[in-house]
């Protein structure tokens, strides 16, 4: 089975995951020196993307945002989302509610927009990220889905990031 076929039909191990996010890019667009870090990706307006799997302390957090300066972050959220620990509690025309039970701590600690990859929305095909507002000690937050291909288009070409007005058919959020 090809690599496009069976992303699209199974969930990444870690590692695959952070090269789907890194193959967006040209090489040359990857792996940036920024001070004593490496940027995953580097967009065309020379934002560094940061995509992580793995918890990091506030420490690393704080190191990397230093170095970088405009950065953003993808964060793996698919197996809390999956497993009903991060849930999208509320959609009304593009803003959204969570609630992610156990937050990991480390994503409170950082200080540049966070993105976290849900991967597929409920049990549509419809790839999304949620592009997290505000997330607070008890992991209630707001914010804006955002689906994958729209990431993909601002990280390549910068087309402006546009959250997701409406659901798939079908999916029954928040009620």
């Amino acid at each position: 089975m090809n690599r496009a076929l069976r992303i699209a039909v199974e969930l990444l191990t870690s590692t695959e995951w952070h090269a789907y996010w890194k193959d967006t890019v040209d090489v040359n667009h990857r792996e940036q020196p920024r001070g004593a870090h490496i940027a995953d990706i580097v967009t065309l307006d020379g934002c560094a993307v940061e995509v992580q799997h793995k918890s990091m302390s506030a420490t690393k957090i704080s190191g990397r945002e230093l170095d970088h300066g405009h950065m953003k972050w993808i964060w793996d959220a698919r197996d809390a989302y999956r497993a009903g620990r991060l849930t999208i509690t509320g959609f009304n025309n593009g803003f959204v509610t969570f609630h992610w039970k156990n937050v990991r701590r480390n994503i409170r600690a950082c200080r540049r927009e966070i993105f976290l990859d849900l991967w597929n929305l409920g049990d549509t095909n419809t790839r999304v990220l949620l592009r997290v507002q505000n997330l607070d000690a008890s992991g209630k937050g707001t914010g804006h889905l955002i689906t994958h291909h729209s990431m993909r288009l601002w990280i390549t070409i910068g087309i402006p990031l546009r959250p997701m007005n409406t659901l798939p058919d079908g999916l029954d959020i928040g009620k």
